[in-house]
């Protein structure tokens, strides 16, 4: 181990040196990219818009009482840890893969589906399937189904396919959809190095007459697909945090900013009626 009196500035010239005061090693925590942020809201609930985070500050000076709350409940569906993969059914064949988050992954060929959620799925839930594409002519169809029995003979409630065209081979991804059972409508977002893309929203999809409480995931690939892991976002109305005019609180973050949602309370000036009217907050964010 190389150390170096951290309060020697020009010392600090290699980032493998480990910095030391008084004897004992210095921990900092330097974000590799910050900025500013505004959402406007009224009195229905706005996410934050999307911006890679892991902590934000946010101010209230509207002359309003403003709620801030988390948006989803965050669900593991699969992250590999096991080597049995006895929960995914399917012609194709599934087996240990590189690992993308955790101590493993899986490789997938062929079609393989298994359970997303026994949960009502409310609207604003989302999935997540992060991948790193195998082979030159690959064709990856990732799929959200109301039940099971859709998978080899029905429409799903939500469908990406990943090819040459849209993705490159190597790279790892993550696959977004955003879910409105209600209105059988989805989202569908791509993240990768460059950041998130909007593949398209408010795509119509067979959602089924049961909430999707028996809803899977399944994976299609003609060539070796890395998967790791599958996320599910159960939306939730949890109880806000107010956020008194005048305002700045702190938020951690797991990936980005629309983890959470804002709302207009309202003000005492004016009885708590005026809600109906657009404000604005600003803030700023790390990661």
């Amino acid at each position: 181990m190389n150390t170096v009196n951290f309060n020697d500035k020009a010392g600090l010239t290699d980032s493998t040196l480990i910095g030391v005061d008084n004897n004992q090693m210095v921990v900092t925590i330097r974000p590799q990219n910050y900025g500013t942020f505004v959402v406007s809201t009224a009195e229905n609930y706005v996410r934050i818009p999307y911006q890679k985070a892991r902590n934000f500050r946010i101010n209230n000076f509207s002359g309003k009482i403003v709620g801030v709350r988390r948006v989803h409940k965050r669900l593991i569906v699969d992250r590999f840890e096991d080597t049995e993969f006895s929960n995914w059914a399917g012609s194709g064949t599934i087996q240990e893969g590189t690992v993308l988050e955790g101590t493993k992954g899986a490789d997938i060929l062929g079609l393989k589906y298994t359970a997303l959620t026994t949960e009502q799925m409310n609207d604003g839930s989302e999935v997540e399937v992060t991948f790193v594409p195998g082979g030159s002519s690959y064709s990856i169809d990732i799929k959200v189904w109301d039940n099971a029995a859709r998978v080899t003979s029905g429409d799903p409630a939500a469908s990406f396919t990943a090819t040459p065209s849209n993705t490159i081979e190597g790279k790892e991804y993550k696959l977004i959809f955003r879910l409105f059972p209600t209105t059988k409508k989805y989202d569908t977002y791509l993240e990768g190095d460059d950041g998130r893309t909007t593949i398209n929203q408010q795509i119509t999809g067979e959602f089924g007459t049961n909430n999707m409480q028996n809803s899977v995931i399944s994976v299609d690939s003609n060539e070796l697909v890395n998967v790791d892991p599958i996320i599910y976002q159960q939306k939730v109305n949890y109880p806000h945090e107010l956020v008194l005019t005048g305002s700045t609180l702190y938020y951690p973050c797991e990936d980005n900013l629309s983890e959470y949602e804002v709302v207009n309370l309202g003000s005492d000036a004016k009885n708590y009626n005026d809600t109906n009217e657009v404000i604005q907050l600003t803030g700023l964010y790390s990661s």
